[in-house]
């Protein structure tokens, strides 16, 4: 009788310890801790952030060629003019014509090489610090925005 009572102990002890081992590894695959399993989590958790912004990055593509685009979404309520959009470290806003203006709810496209210092597979994770700067065309105020710390991410196109 008492082996029994040891053996179905030992038994619970080892069922318990593999839920507890399920459970983290659900965790740490669900916050994108090993490559290539919780990847595209981080990747739409970075779409996601990015396009609630009250300057939004909506859309984007990296590519292979170089050809990369971006397009930014005003979800303020006044027009704002964009005076520098930074993606990596590379303006875009000297590429794409200068500053732009745009309404609200309206948006306007961004165009240029961003991966010049990384080679851009197609399929490939690419992760970009943000910076922009606009100002508010009602008020005259002039705010530099880059994200808080959340990086765009995403995978390279063809």
């Amino acid at each position: 009788m008492g082996i029994q009572k040891r053996a179905q102990a030992a038994t619970e002890y080892l069922i318990i310890l593999a839920v507890v081992i399920v459970i983290a590894l659900v965790v740490v695959v669900a916050m994108g801790k090993f490559p290539g399993i919780g990847k595209s989590t981080v990747g739409r958790s970075s779409a996601a952030y990015w396009s609630t912004q009250d300057v939004a990055i909506t859309d984007f593509a990296v590519s292979e060629g170089g050809d990369d685009t971006f397009v930014v979404k005003n979800n303020m309520r006044n027009p704002v003019t964009i005076n520098t959009f930074n993606i990596g470290g590379k303006n875009l806003s000297e590429t794409s014509g200068g500053q732009k203006t745009i309404g609200p709810g309206g948006s306007a496209t961004y165009t240029g090489t961003v991966a010049t210092d990384l080679t851009c597979f197609a399929g490939q994770s690419f992760v970009f610090s943000v910076s922009v700067t606009y100002t508010d065309s009602n008020t005259g105020a002039t705010y530099d925005f880059t994200g808080e710390g959340m990086k765009l991410e995403g995978t390279c196109a063809n």
